[in-house]
């Protein structure tokens, strides 16, 4: 009996049965996604498999649709991916693994080109926000007039583009791709880049140890 209950001990406390690695991302085409099976894919996802596979864990990656998503750090290991401004406290930003450079879009069949073709019309963005403060400062560096058309809450702000309430959107360019897509429209992104938003792979700022360890694995697979 003694020797039984020892070996149940020995499988319960072993790590190969046991570990896994948390990982959080923002939902994007590039960055994660699901297939209809609702398996996920995109680069968080295979770099969370990666850095997984090289511990020995099992990876668990959870979709961010929000800041509140996001889960507090913890002593554990895990691997968080968000944008530069919007790192949760008590982790620290690691490595950037994607650009996600801030944009504009204009509805489908909308005459606008480009920003330029924006002066005095109507943009949605929320006030405060790192996407606003761009807004401002490309459209003051370009000579071009602004409007903005603000929202506290991002689903407000996106039925009010989808309505027509707002001539134009801005946001991670990720952001706005998963915006089309869901609302089934060909709406066109400008080609004017805004300005740098960068993805970054954040790590509990009370394990510096994984959180170097972490930076190695992401430089060898994506440089």
């Amino acid at each position: 009996m003694r020797r039984v209950l020892f070996c149940m001990l020995v499988l319960i406390a072993s790590p190969a049965a046991a570990r896994t690695l948390a990982c959080g991302g923002m939902v994007a085409p590039q960055l994660a996604y699901p297939d209809a099976n609702g398996t996920w894919h995109g680069l968080e996802v295979r770099l969370c498999r990666t850095i997984a596979a090289k511990i020995g864990a099992r990876a668990v990656f959870t979709p961010i649709m929000r800041a509140s998503d996001v889960p507090p750090p913890g002593d554990g290991r895990s691997v968080m991916f968000l944008p530069a401004g919007e790192i949760a406290a008590g982790y620290s930003p690691g490595p950037v693994i994607y650009d996600d450079n801030q944009a504009l879009m204009v509805p489908a069949g909308s005459k606008v080109l480009d920003a330029a073709g924006l002066a005095d019309a109507e943009i949605c963005v929320r006030p405060g926000s790192a996407a606003a403060f761009r807004l401002r400062a490309y459209f003051a560096a370009h000579g071009i007039a602004l409007r903005i058309f603000g929202f506290q809450e991002a689903g407000e702000m996106h039925d009010a583009y989808r309505d027509g309430r707002c001539d134009a959107i801005t946001g991670r360019k990720s952001e706005l791709i998963s915006l089309r897509a869901s609302e089934g429209r060909d709406d066109v992104i400008l080609p004017d880049d805004l300005g740098d938003h960068f993805i970054r792979a954040a790590t509990p700022a009370a394990r510096p140890g994984w959180a170097a360890r972490v930076a190695r694995i992401i430089e060898e697979k994506h440089p």
